[in-house]
């Protein structure tokens, strides 16, 4: 059972910040920790502790630092526009806090982060019942209903958690948000760096260390289940996969000019290594808007230029297709050969292709079966779907009729 080497609180098994203060936890074993085995108790809309209540259990209600605590400030974010609190919404965040969330909520409430946010429609009922104005802004319907029944609007709404950031909140929330995509950009330079130089291994321990102090939220249940988490591998065979990549030249991509290239797998490698590709950064003006390339187009086709290359400027543009298609297209590129190579080593001799995308091309391919040896190159490069190729290959089991 984790607990927090700065406040002494006893997380859930498994937690990465701490419940009650927010910073990452220590795994120290307590021997025979109380397992609690209640269920949860239904939310209530909480009042600020006041100066008696100093016990252990009230104190924990508030976040310590809920202000410097990224799992505190991930969920803030959720509440920048007003939400019902739902079971399903908080079951997700407890591994994240190592408590019950709805402690979380309700320390946030009372700390004065997060307040009521009935819709219009509950407000004007409200004021209907009794016998109040029920014209006018959100606030002012608030601000009525408080002035008129403050303990009803607690109680109305004790069953219905309908929460949202205070103004003060929401400006540490926008701060914070500010700071990580800061921090981003400082990991994407240096990665970046790091890979015009060909310095494979520096690029990925610069990205392991961004990733390692980045708070993910939880993904709904649905999205978890069809995550598969890779188990950790030596940074030497990471090395040697990324360096590979570097020299890959997918056929689909056959119309890229030279200097495109180097954007191109800068903008793929900073994806697999950041979890988020940064185009603006690797590959600038890869492809030109619309209306230029019309223009260009229409230059070409003038009658009057002896030399249409000459009388439009240079292109970057690879068809139609724009520069996450394209990196997209050499990361599929990367599947399909891993994919081979492993149907190789497990001594799989054909592999069938499942066209997917509808343009000719594709269809024409699709249900075919091959010899490992004779298997087209996939992404296809006589693909023409606007989304670029998506066909992919099963494998034909040895004991399998074909």
């Amino acid at each position: 059972m984790p607990i927090c080497t700065r406040c002494g609180f006893r997380n859930v098994e498994g937690a990465r910040f701490c419940g009650n203060c927010g910073v990452q936890v220590s795994a120290v074993v307590i021997p025979n920790p109380p397992v609690w085995t209640g269920t949860p108790p239904p939310p209530v809309f909480p009042k600020p502790p006041s100066s008696s209540q100093e016990s252990r259990s009230e104190t924990q209600l508030a976040p310590a630092n809920w202000a410097s605590s990224q799992p505190h400030l991930a969920l803030l974010e959720k509440f920048l526009l007003a939400r019902e609190v739902k079971d399903w919404f908080l079951e997700l965040w407890a591994p994240a806090f190592g408590t019950n969330p709805q402690r979380v909520i309700d320390g946030l409430v009372a700390d004065g982060a997060l307040e009521l946010a009935p819709t219009v429609a509950d407000l004007k009922v409200m004021l209907s019942s009794r016998g109040l104005k029920g014209s006018g802004k959100k606030a002012e319907l608030i601000q009525r209903l408080l002035e008129a029944d403050p303990k009803g609007m607690e109680v109305r709404f004790a069953h219905r958690m309908i929460l949202r950031c205070t103004p003060a909140a929401s400006q540490v929330v926008g701060r914070w948000k500010a700071e990580c995509a800061k921090a981003f950009e400082a990991a994407a330079d240096n990665v970046i760096a790091a890979l015009r130089n060909r310095h494979f291994k520096e690029a990925i321990r610069t990205a392991d260390a961004y990733r390692k102090n980045k708070f993910t939220p939880p993904l709904p249940s649905g999205a978890a289940a069809m995550m598969i988490t890779p188990a950790p591998r030596p940074i030497e065979e990471r090395t040697k996969e990324l360096a590979t990549v570097f020299t890959m030249r997918p056929k689909i991509l056959k119309e890229l000019q030279p200097k495109q290239w180097e954007g191109l797998y800068l903008n793929y490698a900073v994806g697999e290594l950041l979890g988020h590709p940064a185009p603006e950064k690797c590959i600038p003006g890869f492809i030109e808007e619309e209306e230029t390339i019309r223009a260009k187009q229409k230059l070409r086709d003038n009658d009057d230029c002896e030399e249409p290359e000459e009388c439009a400027p240079e292109t970057l543009e690879i068809k139609t297709m724009d520069s996450m298609t394209a990196t997209r297209m050499l990361g599929f590129y990367v599947k399909h050969q891993s994919d081979i190579a492993r149907m190789r080593e497990l001594g799989i001799k054909k592999a069938t292709i499942l066209g997917i995308g509808g343009c000719e091309a594709c269809s024409a391919l699709n249900n075919k079966t091959f010899f490992l040896d004779e298997l087209p190159e996939l992404p296809y490069e006589e693909c023409t779907c606007d989304l670029g190729c998506r066909c992919m290959t099963r494998a034909v089991l040895p004991w399998t009729k074909e």
